[in-house]
């Protein structure tokens, strides 16, 4: 593997978890960290600084974890590149409740990737998948229908029995058969 672009999930590093395994199986490996540092920029920044990293190299994969999927996908609006590949884990993809007790999220600019998806502005890379589990509390099956409906079918892997923190060697087992 020649090289992988990461952004990480809410609070990661490039120097722990996925990014070891990562920068381990690659040539070349970078990313953006999505540390409180960087969360502290706003959210039209955060997705800009994701957006001059994709322009740098669309070429190279990208594998984008939670909170940093989520940035990633808003990066992809109206970019000027189409990038090859992009890998998302257990993404945020945008407002999400449980129904079963008292959670609900709704991350920054939820309206602009969901006008995004209606108004077909969301760059489409050669190849979107994207794996989450089951029992992840940010599952909705309106949201894999809709990520299925604009990148492809068969885009999303609903994996049984996990949740939002996959276990290391269904990551690993999705990364390296994706980046064959």
């Amino acid at each position: 593997m020649k090289s992988i672009l990461y952004i990480t999930g809410r609070g990661g590093s490039l120097q722990k978890g996925l990014a070891i395994y990562l920068a381990g199986i690659a040539d070349e490996f970078g990313g953006v960290a999505v540390s409180s540092q960087f969360l502290r920029q706003e959210p039209v920044h955060q997705v800009q600084i994701i957006q001059e990293k994709i322009k740098e190299e669309p070429t190279k994969p990208i594998i984008a974890n939670s909170y940093g999927a989520y940035l990633t996908l808003l990066a992809l609006i109206g970019i000027d590149v189409t990038p090859d590949k992009v890998l998302l884990l257990s993404p945020v993809l945008g407002a999400a409740s449980a129904k079963d007790r008292m959670y609900y999220s709704r991350p920054p600019l939820t309206n602009r990737l969901d006008a995004a998806f209606a108004n077909n502005t969301l760059v489409r890379p050669k190849v979107t998948k994207l794996i989450m589990g089951d029992q992840d509390e940010l599952y909705s099956s309106e949201r894999i229908s809709t990520i299925d409906s604009y990148f492809g079918m068969e885009t999303a892997q609903i994996v049984a029995g996990e949740g939002h923190m996959l276990s290391e060697q269904v990551v690993q087992e999705f990364i390296n058969y994706n980046l064959r």
